[in-house]
């Protein structure tokens, strides 16, 4: 993934506030896999030995070069690993959107919540962020412990379209044959979810609004995400 002659820009913050569960600790400890699995929702669920074949068939131990990673929900407020420079851009190919039906972190069995992927179609304007670390290969581990837990996306090198710039990123894709894939819900379906479930990394609301203040931050426009937003405030 050579940056293609993109320069640093500068850096975001590294880890998430203090009070996010889902943090460096719980998922260098494992912490998340195990609530997972106490929850019962282990069909999908990856062990350490397939999270770490699944981030080498993309990104080899040995692998020299800059890495960036495409972050267009969660990842803009709470990215986890160390990040040295982030770019605005856009993917194409892809749109984000509530598709992920969630019953353990943003919801539970009889509540379940919504989360973003990337699905098919149109376009997705985000940030590619820089891993920072001298040890990138152990910061995507952490990464793919977070995002590719329970098998739900798909992560791939895809195109970046940044001003003047053009690079490869590594994006995580909806993985739309999974289980928990959502096709056909419309907005008040989604809102109503979003705003009563709740999980152990908290309200599924609270997801959801910090993505579209994330997004207002970086005067990123998003009408779907600021449409379900306005929905879910008045269930909430």
């Amino acid at each position: 993934m050579s940056s293609s002659g993109a320069s640093s820009g500068s850096p975001s913050k590294s880890s998430a506030s203090p009070n996010a569960f889902i943090n460096r600790e719980t998922l260098a400890n494992n912490v998340i896999q195990q609530l997972v699995r106490e929850r019962g929702d282990d069909r999908t669920l990856m062990s350490d030995e397939d999270l770490l074949a699944s981030r080498r068939a993309l990104i080899p131990d040995d692998y020299k070069g800059d890495i960036w990673v495409f972050a267009y929900g969660s990842l803009l407020w709470n990215p986890v690993i160390e990040i040295s420079a982030e770019k605005m851009g856009r993917v194409y190919g892809y749109h984000r959107r509530f598709c992920l039906k969630t019953e353990v972190g943003r919801g539970s069995p009889g509540d379940p919540g919504l989360v973003l992927g990337l699905d098919n179609g149109g376009s997705c304007t985000g940030m590619a962020l820089k891993v920072g670390s001298d040890q990138p290969v152990h910061e995507l581990d952490l990464l793919w412990r977070r995002e590719m837990l329970n098998s739900s996306y798909e992560p791939r090198m895809v195109r970046f379209f940044g001003d003047n710039n053009l690079f490869t990123v590594i994006a995580f894709v909806m993985n739309r044959q999974h289980p928990s894939y959502v096709r056909d819900y419309d907005r008040e379906t989604k809102a109503k979810m979003i705003a009563s479930a709740t999980g152990f990394a908290g309200p599924c609301r609270d997801y959801l609004i910090e993505t579209h203040h994330a997004l207002e931050a970086l005067k990123i426009t998003d009408h779907y995400i600021k449409d379900l937003y306005l929905a879910v405030l008045k269930y909430s």
